[in-house]
């Protein structure tokens, strides 16, 4: 029954209509991160819960061109800064982490319907295999790499006890919620191991290097920060550090064709203390993980945007397409914030 309503509320026009006024001086940020092909290799260790497909990434850009304005990430600051006003129902999409998917397959279907985006680099991440020890720990075990001799070298290098066998999703979880666990001085350790046992998975490396980053911003397309090795910021000594190495390495990059002023928590963690942190080092904006719409009105001092991720497993319909009724259930009834 919930299903039937939902599809009717869609496909009669009402939820748009509803969206067109009640969200009309509303700005709407998506997240997505890696983009792939179906028949794509690197399929092979991707997270799907953090991945789309080509063919499902183009469906969600033809539903923001049918019912959004999509805008680049320099509009949004000018509105928020007293400048022009952004247009009816504005939509910024976003990507995190730096994936070089985003530039090969991302990129051209923008491109294709003219859309702006802003890319949130891992700046450590920049030219590496992968993003960072946890992606290539799901790597190995979605690709059946993950042997019990691998396990007790990682808990043994992060001093918990040897976890037996990891098979299972719940087991693979559980090992990985008490690597998490463990002080951020013994997390970056597990990198070296686990991206050396990655070697063989096909298309590496995945991350941006330096003049692909370039070429992402000679498309058009904006870049901000995303820490440096993607771990919370809130864990850390010194943030400060983090926030202020990022950008001026990611600023090296963009020279002076771009300031970078906007970053992205890794793993969407964050306090009022690091966005306080952000401002004085002079950032202007963070896309964080609240769920929700932002008022468009002007605003003074720090700009906190929250942002709805696109996750395709659940915005599917029994063809693996896109299923624009729960997308628009899922982006038209958010909440709008307050600031």
């Amino acid at each position: 029954m919930k299903k039937i309503l939902r599809q009717t509320a869609y496909h009669s026009s009402f939820l748009h209509r509803h969206h067109k006024k009640r969200n009309k001086n509303t700005l709407t940020v998506v997240s997505f991160h890696r983009v792939l092909p179906k028949d794509n290799p690197e399929w092979e260790g991707a997270d799907p819960e953090w991945t789309v497909t080509t063919e499902f990434f183009e469906e969600c850009l033809l539903f923001f061109r049918k019912h959004y304005s999509v805008v680049g990430f320099p509009e949004v600051l000018e509105n928020y800064r007293g400048g022009p006003s952004l247009p009816d129902n504005p939509l910024l999409i976003t990507f995190d982490d730096g994936w070089k998917c985003n530039l090969q397959h991302a990129a051209p279907l923008l491109e294709k319907l003219g859309f702006p985006a802003i890319l949130f680099v891992a700046t450590g991440a920049t030219g590496k295999p992968i993003l960072s020890w946890q992606e290539a720990l799901f790597a190995l075990w979605k690709s059946n790499k993950l042997c019990a001799q691998k396990t007790n070298a990682i808990a043994k290098l992060a001093g918990i006890a040897p976890p037996g066998p990891v098979v299972s999703e719940a087991e693979y979880h559980e090992f990985l919620a008490k690597l998490r666990d463990r002080p951020l001085d013994t997390r970056n350790k597990l990198n070296a191991p686990l991206f050396d046992w990655i070697s063989t998975l096909p298309g590496l490396p995945y991350m941006l290097n330096r003049k692909e980053l370039l070429e992402w911003q000679k498309r058009g397309f904006h870049l901000g920060t995303h820490g440096i090795n993607h771990e919370p910021m809130v864990d850390m000594e010194n943030s400060h550090q983090e926030l202020h190495i990022s950008k001026h390495t990611l600023s090296q990059i963009a020279g002076n064709e771009q300031a970078i002023s906007c970053f992205s928590p890794p793993h969407g963690i964050y306090n009022e203390d690091l966005l306080e942190t952000a401002a004085k080092i002079g950032y202007l904006c963070a896309c964080t993980s609240r769920k929700g719409l932002n008022h468009t009105r002007e605003r003074s001092g720090f700009i906190d945007l929250g942002r709805i991720n696109i996750n395709q497993l659940a915005l599917m319909n029994t063809r693996r397409k896109l299923d624009p009724s729960k997308l628009a259930s899922l982006l038209f009834l958010q909440p709008i914030l307050e600031q």
